[in-house]
């Protein structure tokens, strides 16, 4: 079997709306992949097949490593923190979910190396959007998966750190043999960088 994600005759359909019809595509660890396509490409559809938020019509997904184990899907939603606690207890809330064991100096690392350590006890509703993206995002690269899947998570971040956070993803994939999805508008990663495929 592949070292990544095999899928096979994919088909998805939402009303009657048929949004995947018999994709099939082999994702491979130790790979950047970005899926592009106009909206209602099914490109986040897609994502959130493999993460298993949604089940196929018909088709299937195999891997050697358990997908809901192994899958950090970040998205662009604020309201999957809660805004009436601060950064650090939202980190450690959801982190703790997914993992009873996760460490903390993880997490403290990523925020220093992103430069907003300081925000720790800055209520999450008391941040800016871009802030708040970045917070998602490392929600999602504590958890340590296998597959990153970045969808849409870059629209509110400036230059500096879409330049740390390619640097990073580029370092993680490297080192740990990370498969990383993503999808943006916004240009984030040079285009030697990934392998891109088009819906």
């Amino acid at each position: 079997m592949s070292s990544g994600i095999v899928l096979s005759e994919i088909s998805k359909s939402f009303n009657e709306n048929e949004v995947l019809a018999n994709f099939s595509y082999t994702f491979e660890l130790n790979n950047i992949y970005k899926i592009s396509g106009p909206n209602g490409s099914g490109k986040t559809t897609l994502f959130k097949i493999i993460k298993e938020i949604y089940l196929p019509d018909s088709g299937t997904i195999k891997a050697n490593f358990k997908l809901t184990e192994n899958i950090s899907y970040i998205d662009n939603n604020p309201r999957s923190f809660f805004h009436r606690l601060n950064v650090s207890d939202n980190l450690e809330y959801f982190l703790s979910l997914n993992d009873p064991n996760y460490q903390l100096s993880i997490v403290e690392e990523l925020m220093d190396f992103f430069e907003i350590l300081n925000f720790r006890k800055t209520l999450f509703s008391d941040l800016s959007q871009g802030q708040m993206q970045l917070i998602s995002i490392i929600r999602g690269l504590a958890n340590k998966g296998k597959v990153i899947i970045l969808d849409e998570s870059f629209s509110f971040l400036d230059k500096n750190i879409k330049s740390k956070l390619e640097s990073f993803l580029i370092d993680q994939q490297i080192k740990e043999k990370n498969l990383i999805l993503f999808c943006s508008h916004d240009v984030v990663f040079s285009e030697s960088n990934f392998i891109e495929l088009k819906l």
